[in-house]
């Protein structure tokens, strides 16, 4: 898995998150995700596939409270509870993140799905590749970005231990948080 695939995302979210919508996210330490990690329970996922030069999955998952927090501050309401109202701006927040991403991606040939906006007791998230987990902590509650992306060219391992050597994950992991370019706050 490449930084320069995965940054672009962390990039948006934080631009949106951060910027527009007024929240303050910190990114905290990325690891890979294990067959173990607990499912998001009670959230809303965002989907979305990337074809060509690159190929994979990135979803954005968000705990319901951090969903709400996210349709309000863009929709300047105070709901308390997930309606249609919800997913509407969560739509939209898909594609202020997708677009923005887009822009900084470095693979000319890859194309973008349609971001799909899905409660987390829909889908069955399994992946064929490793998957980068970036938590993103809030004052609204959890979420987190998981990549799964590689080069067409240069496909990603298939996972068949759930056991990861650890130090290609800090190596990947240094690498995201040292890159200049990159607005990532560490979480202390």
């Amino acid at each position: 898995m490449n930084v320069r695939f995965i940054n672009p995302f962390i990039r948006s979210c934080h631009l949106l998150f951060n910027g527009h919508l007024g929240m303050n996210v910190k990114v905290d330490k990325p690891h890979l995700k294990k067959r173990s990690d607990p499912p998001l329970e009670n959230g809303i996922v965002i989907d979305v596939s990337l074809t060509g030069s690159v190929e994979g999955q990135v979803k954005l998952l968000f705990a319901e409270s951090v969903a709400l927090a996210l349709a309000n501050a863009l929709l300047m309401t105070t709901d308390t509870k997930v309606s249609a109202s919800t997913y509407d701006a969560l739509r939209e927040v898909a594609n202020m993140i997708v677009g923005k991403a887009k822009q900084d991606f470095p693979g000319e040939a890859t194309r973008f799905s349609i971001p799909k906006v899905v409660s987390s007791q829909v889908g069955d998230w399994k992946y064929d590749r490793h998957v980068l987990v970036v938590p993103l902590i809030s004052l609204a509650g959890a979420m987190r970005i998981e990549v799964s992306l590689a080069s067409a060219k240069q496909p990603a391992p298939v996972i068949v231990d759930p056991d990861v050597n650890q130090g290609q994950v800090d190596e990947l992991v240094a690498k995201l948080l040292r890159e200049q370019e990159s607005p990532l706050q560490k979480v202390a």
